[in-house]
């Protein structure tokens, strides 16, 4: 009789907390979690999309903008335009139960702020020019997707192991070369950066300075912006250099092949997403972006 009092009583016990369990899972998705199964993700940006597909949502994305590049098989997903440029008949039909943009850009779409679907949650993600800025993102959308621990301690490990490198590397090198990034899409759009921009924080990052610090963002680039940089190493997006026919068509732009970096063969054109997202692999981007500044020859 003991016995079967007993076992009835851990029984009971059992489904109680089984119930307790289900309970305090459901509390948390009501909080702002989404289970996995139903959620349709659109991502807005390019890091973004990188640091979903990192948490093991890939498969979860129905839309991206056109920034979104990598990882290269979420290229048959639809896209959406830039987030400036969005429809909202278009983001409607994929039927999104949430849609993820970096906080900064939020205002900028007409677009979002004309969505008023109660199913469909708008979520801005703060984001910085870190090289830890792929972690903080996670704990953010951690927030709204049932997101593992484990991954982000990976991901943060192998951030930090890059960093350690790059510390390292620098340690290595006296010189802060002066870096001109020239934007360009073919030979009738050149553009060059000047201070606040994410290019500028990866070249500081990397060991070297800015070449133009006379302006913010970016201005059309003239022989008078050459003279003043004066750059020993001139960096460019790989789909930039590939637009002027690499360095050949580059030379013919007006007072490039009269410095000292056209002159020295040092060159660099990486990846734009690569470089400037400052998503999981940025600290990677720094030192593979710092090597070659300090390469003695290049492109």
């Amino acid at each position: 009789m003991k016995y079967i009092l007993f076992a009835t009583t851990l029984l009971a016990l059992t489904l109680f907390w089984a119930c307790q369990s289900e309970e305090t899972s459901n509390d948390a998705i009501q909080e702002g979690q989404t289970e996995k199964e139903e959620v349709r993700i659109i991502s807005l940006s390019g890091m973004l999309t990188e640091v979903i597909a990192e948490l093991g949502y890939a498969e979860r994305i129905v839309g991206r903008d056109v920034t979104s590049t990598y990882p290269e098989a979420l290229q048959e997903i639809p896209s959406l335009g830039h987030v400036t440029q969005l429809n909202v008949e278009a983001i409607l039909a994929l039927k999104p139960t949430l849609i993820l943009v970096e906080e900064s850009q939020l205002k900028q779409s007409k677009a979002l702020m004309q969505i008023d679907d109660a199913n469909i949650k708008i979520v801005g993600i703060p984001t910085s020019t870190d090289l830890n800025n792929a972690v903080k993102v996670s704990k953010s959308i951690a927030k709204h997707l049932e997101v593992k621990e484990d991954i982000i301690k990976k991901m943060q490990a192998v951030i930090q192991a890059d960093s350690i490198k790059l510390s390292t590397m620098l340690t290595t090198y006296d010189s802060k070369p002066r870096v001109l990034f020239i934007y360009a899409r073919g030979t009738g759009r050149l553009m060059v950066a000047g201070t606040n921009t994410p290019v500028e924080r990866m070249i500081q990052k990397s060991g070297a300075v800015n070449a133009i610090s006379s302006f913010e963002d970016y201005k059309a680039l003239t022989p008078e912006s050459l003279v003043e940089a004066d750059p020993e190493v001139i960096l460019m997006f790989n789909s930039g250099f590939a637009s002027l026919d690499g360095k050949e068509g580059l030379g013919q732009v007006p007072g490039i092949s009269q410095t000292s970096a056209f002159q020295k063969n040092r060159i660099i054109a990486m990846d734009g997403h690569y470089l400037t997202a400052f998503g999981p692999r940025a600290a990677k981007a720094a030192l593979e972006l710092t090597a070659s500044i300090h390469a003695e020859k290049l492109n």
